[in-house]
């Protein structure tokens, strides 16, 4: 410990420095086609580790060893250098090299390499790219900017999730790629998320502060993440940090400062009508059936003068009225001058419910958009850096500050980020990150079907007339029955004390990092030893105070849990030249364990009332613990050998000890191979035409175990019964002879560059088979136990990326335009379950609604209750005009998309930028719940729409042909006879939407989209305009608006709904929208300086 201490210390001051023979070398690096100077340069002496890199004027300061005969100088875009020392000041310029442009990216282990050495797609984003429209969360910067991967945000509120998934599912139990900063993976976790009523926590890898990312690597697939082992199946997101070698003069301390501040906007609401109210049976289509004959006005009818189970009147909210009970708006019409009376109508008599006033009765159709707020986001990072030519640090503090656009709900980050790295002698090296960071939110808003999400009322059930502002000035008052204020006390909160007292509290505490040390034993062999953790406690509180709907006596759970993973690395690398050949080589160990814990309370009921703790429990209360651990030990090999800088051979091996699989099975091991050819180092071509052209290939095999404690059965704790605690075996049944499961892919592509390099084409087909899934199937009751873990299935993608780079207009000092477009199509395909299973549910909601793998069909088909079809495909209808429903489920939706796209249109000129990244997505259905019940409810606008509640409904279909026991007629293939007449039986639009229930196939809607996604105009200040500030090295102005607009929907969508929705970052999420939080429109204001 005080070794390390001693070594901080040394970080920080980074002013001590070793003290041996040495010649210090100093000069400027320059552009040979203008002349400038080029920042950001890499010098090194040849045949050590030493090195620095040139300040933002192009000037470098060296202090080499005695006998230290060469610097080399190199830089992405430009031939490398190498000058021999026959002197103190040695200036340099630069070539670009217009032929092979030799990118560097990082990869596996987070080592940097040559990208025309790879035989594998890899895709990189800057820092300029990810923070240049200001996203909090690193996965929704991704949007757009990568082919191949598709990200979903769950909700519009403050801390939401997102799912990313990189070229489509291939697992039943998980498809999120792996998450590794600086060499060592962390955890991006999403728990608790539920589509019948949660609160969506966020992903863990929210917690990175993009501020202090230098650049992002997607690894897509087990080609480019085999190193990773079982966990690297899906891919990896690679995270480099920012250390301290920012453009600084060497011995200098640097410091920038970002600061911003942006309103969230919500704009993204389902279309309502607003034409009727609270109520039911009250439109003109059943006053002109009942009432209209009678002579009685529709203004006698509206009120149940007619019938009491007709129209609508309030009395207490809960039923003692005409209807005020329900929480549907098939009332009566509204602003045509009827008084009615409401839940906030005045009383005659403050004691008598009974002398409540009629008072207007009108519409107020922004009542939705009403209860929702401006969001506000303040961002701040400030960074202290110094470098020398042996030690750099760098020190970053920022803080976020969220109000969201839900009332009374917040998000507060605070991250402390260290970085440091030394040079002990010229052959030991030390390097060292961490990062802190404090999350904590008083309420976050509720999700999916349960009472804590406002939109499950506001969205799905809301009486029309209701007044919002009504609603807010007094939902902290009692009603003259002693219930809180609401427009209904049978069914909702008022939306305000949903937000304002029953609140969700988290505060999470995490810290990642690693120290790292190297030693090179030769000039191309050293070793590296890495240790790395990640290590979080969060603690989850969820109250709900007296009176409320589903908790007349109180309620609160709370939670905890901590996890920390640690990584062991120890691992050689060689990179060795000789002749023609070169070999970059990695063989090492790993050890990765991890240790979970997790413990809960759950109040039923509360002896004093709103007095959240355990001791005022009336009753037995919930409680639990859980505590997990799991080991897993890795060897694993790479080699790489290149010929004449044409041809390279890429061949890793792994192998894996899991504590989570059988002793017999525990040891599993997947190989991979790559070749890379680059064809303009052989052939003679003009680069006008073709400047650059690899083609590329590679085989892989990945392994993916499970869950730690699935292998035994163990007891399960259940709740105390008259003071006695009771368990009961699992209901899983343990698995025999688990087995990982296995991916193996194969892709081919190409890079191609053509014009001097103006149009940059990146190709790649890929074919991917995931087998022995591991799945949990239902068994029989007679076996003792529910469910089942095994091995079968198998599920096969195919699909292409296209990343295609232009040029379109280019002027060194004037007008710029380049155009970066993402496209890519993935087939998804389910080739087999287990023996004669037909289908695999993945996830479920109301109506029976099921998202299922099913062989043959893509993974993730939707499966409702849908409608019968004729030969022609035409829905048959009934003798009541509605659609005949099939008598068991069917396939209704395929949430797979057809294929995604976007297109980033970056434009320049001279001190100006401005960029607009349009995305797109086709295909994909989703089944909407606010579609379902909002129709069901009379809310929707299409339930009011073309005057059908007043005419009634002609659904379009054809009428079926019936035998005399009223059974539709079918023939051989089990399809229905009609004789292809069309329907001409009219309900009521009451009638009609009331029978959505059971024929869930009304509310699948197509999610095609195309989304004008970002917007950012920027500003900067070159060394001209601050020649007179010396203490000011660049200032840089934007504006920038995320999710600008939604260009276009599917026309199936007339509900409105943003199709971009999901739960949390699971498989369970896909496909369903339940009641989501509006997507917001974001506007910023964001200043950079550097000192």
């Amino acid at each position: 410990m005080k070794k390390f201490t001693a070594l901080i210390v040394l970080f920080l001051f980074c002013g001590v420095q070793l003290i041996f023979a040495q010649q210090k070398i100093t000069g400027t690096v320059t552009n040979s086609e203008n002349g400038s100077a080029i920042p950001g340069v890499t010098i090194r002496a040849e045949g050590t580790t030493i090195g620095t890199v040139t300040d933002l004027e192009g000037k470098y300061e060296l202090s080499v060893p005695d006998g230290t005969q060469k610097l080399i100088f190199s830089y992405v875009g430009m031939i490398s250098k190498t000058i021999t020392i026959d002197k103190t000041v040695i200036n340099v310029s630069l070539t670009p090299d217009t032929k092979n442009l030799d990118e560097f990216v990082i990869t596996a282990l987070g080592i940097s390499r040559e990208k025309k050495a790879l035989g594998y797609s890899v895709q990189g984003v800057s820092s300029e790219e990810l923070t240049k429209a200001n996203e909090s969360n690193v996965i929704n910067s991704l949007t757009g900017k990568v082919s191949g991967i598709q990200i979903t945000n769950a909700t519009g509120a403050v801390g939401s999730s997102s799912r990313i998934v990189i070229r489509g599912a291939s697992s039943f139990e998980n498809n999120q790629p792996l998450f590794v900063v600086d060499g060592v993976p962390i955890s991006n976790a999403t728990t608790e998320v539920s589509q019948w009523g949660s609160t969506d926590f966020g992903n863990a890898a929210m917690d990175i502060d993009p501020a202090n990312i230098a650049s992002i690597s997607v690894l897509k697939g087990p080609n480019a993440a085999a190193l990773y082992g079982s966990r690297g199946s899906n891919g990896v997101v690679l995270i480099t940090t920012k250390k301290g070698m920012e453009g600084k003069k060497k011995n200098a301390i640097g410091v920038s400062i970002t600061s911003s501040i942006s309103v969230q906007d919500p704009y993204v609401f389902v279309k309502y009508q607003d034409q009727y109210g609270q109520g039911v049976l009250g439109s003109e289509f059943y006053y002109n059936r009942y009432a209209r004959k009678t002579g009685m006005p529709y203004s006698e009818f509206a009120v149940g003068g007619y019938h009491p189970g007709i129209g609508f009147t309030y009395f207490d909210g809960a039923g003692g009225g005409v209807n005020d009970g329900v929480d549907e708006s098939w009332g009566p019409r509204l602003d045509i001058g009827l008084k009615i009376p409401q839940y906030n109508s005045p009383l005659t008599d403050p004691t008598d419910p009974t002398t409540r006033e009629a008072t207007p009765w009108v519409s107020h159709p922004s009542n939705i958009e009403d209860f929702f707020e401006n969001g506000i986001t303040f961002d701040n990072n400030v960074a202290i850096y110094k470098r020398t030519d042996v030690s750099n640090v760098r020190l970053s503090v920022s803080r976020q500050d969220v109000s969201g656009t839900v009332p009374n709900t917040d998000l507060t980050k605070n991250t402390v980020n260290f970085s440091g790295g030394m040079s002990l002698t010229d052959k030991l090296h030390t390097s060292a990150t961490v990062t802190y960071i404090q999350n904590k939110s008083d309420n976050l808003p509720g999700q999916g079907y349960g009472p804590n999400n406002v939109m499950q009322s506001l969205g799905g059930w809301f009486g029309r007339q209701v007044n919002m502002e009504d609603m807010k000035n007094h939902y902290d008052e009692m009603n003259i029955f002693g219930n809180p204020y609401s427009w209904n006390t049978n069914y909702h909160n008022n939306p305000y004390w949903t937000v304002y007292k029953n609140t969700t509290s988290r505060g999470r505490h995490r810290m990642f990092g690693n120290f790292q040390m190297s030693y090179d034993i030769l000039p191309w062999l050293s070793l590296t030893g890495r240790m790395g953790t990640d290590f979080y406690h969060e603690y989850r509180k969820h109250v709900d105070y007296n009176q409320s709907i589903d908790y007349p006596n109180g309620h609160f759970w709370q939670n905890e849990r901590q996890e920390v993973e640690i990584n062991g690395d120890l691992f050689f690398t060689i990179n060795k030249k000789f002749n023609n050949f070169s070999l970059y080589g990695i063989t090492g160990l790993n050890n990765r364990s991890n240790n979970y814990q997790y413990s809960y309370l759950e109040a039923p009921e509360l002896t004093v009332p709103n007095k959240f703790f355990i001791s005022n429990v009336k009753g037995n209360p919930a409680a639990g613990m859980r505590e997990t651990h799991k080991k897993v030990i890795g060897t694993y090999a790479q080699a790489s050998l290149g010929w004449k800088g044409m041809l390279y051979l890429d061949l890793t091996a792994r192998n894996e000890w899991s504590s989570s699989l059988p002793a017999e099975n525990r040891s599993y091991f997947y190989p991979s191979a790559t070749l890379s050819y680059i064809l303009t180092e052989t052939i003679d071509v003009n680069p006008a035409f073709l400047s650059y052209a690899k083609i590329r290939g590679g085989w892989a095999q990945v392994g993916s175990d499970t869950d730690p404690h699935r292998l035994q059965g163990v007891y399960e704790g259940l709740d105390p019964f008259r003071g006695v605690t009771l368990f009961r075996t699992t209901r899983t049944l343990p698995p025999i002879g688990l087995m990982p499961e296995i991916t193996s892919s194969f892709e081919v592509g190409a890079d191609l560059r053509f014009i001097h390099n103006r149009i940059a084409l990146d190709f790649t087909w890929y074919r991917q088979i995931t087998k022995n899934q591991i799945m949990s199937i239902n068994i029989s009751d007679a076996a003792g136990y529910d469910y089942a873990l095994i091995n079968a299935g198998q599920v096969t993608n195919k699909g292409i990326e296209v990343t295609l780079t232009g040029k379109v207009i280019e002027n060194k000092n004037g007008f710029n335009y380049t155009a970066l477009v993402n496209w890519s199509k993935n087939d998804n395909t389910v080739d087999e379950l287990y023996g004669d299973l037909k289908s695999y549910e993945l996830s479920s909601s109301w109506g029976g609604v099921t998202v299922e793998a099913r062989p043959g069909e893509p993974m993730g088909v939707i499966r409702a209750n849908g409608f019968v079809r004729d030969q022609d495909n035409k829905v048959v209808v009934g003798p009541d005009g509605k659609p005949i429903v099939a008598e068991t489920p069917i396939v209704v939706g395929n949430t797979t998309a057809d294929w995604m796209g976007s297109i980033n249109n970056l434009f320049a000129y001279k001190n100006i930028t401005f960029s607009a990244l349009i995305g797109c997505k086709m295909g994909g259905d989703i089944f909407s719940v606010s579609d379902w019940f909002g129709a069901y409810a009379g809310v929707t606008a299409e339930t009011a729409q073309d005057g059908i509640r007043e005419n009634g409904v002609l659904y379009n279909g054809v009428k079926g042909v019936f035998d005399d026991n009223g059974n539709l007629i079918m023939d051989e293939n089990g399809v229905a006879i009609t004789n292809g007449e069309p329907n001409d039986i009219v309900t009521s639009a009451q009638s009609f939407y009331s029978g959505y229930w059971g024929r869930e196939e009304y509310s699948i809607i197509d999610g095609s989209y195309i989304k004008l996604r970002e917007v950012t105009l920027g500003y900067v200040f070159d060394k001209e305009m601050l020649r007179n500030i010396n203490w000011l090295q660049s200032v840089s102005l934007s504006l920038v608006c995320r999710n600008a607009a939604i260009l276009w929907r599917h026309p199936s969508n007339d509900l409105g709904i943003d199709p971009e929705t999901g739960f949390g970052a699971t498989m369970r999420g896909v496909g369903l929208e339940q009641y989501q939080i509006p997507t917001a429109r974001t506007f910023g204001f964001k200043l950079n300086a550097t000192f």
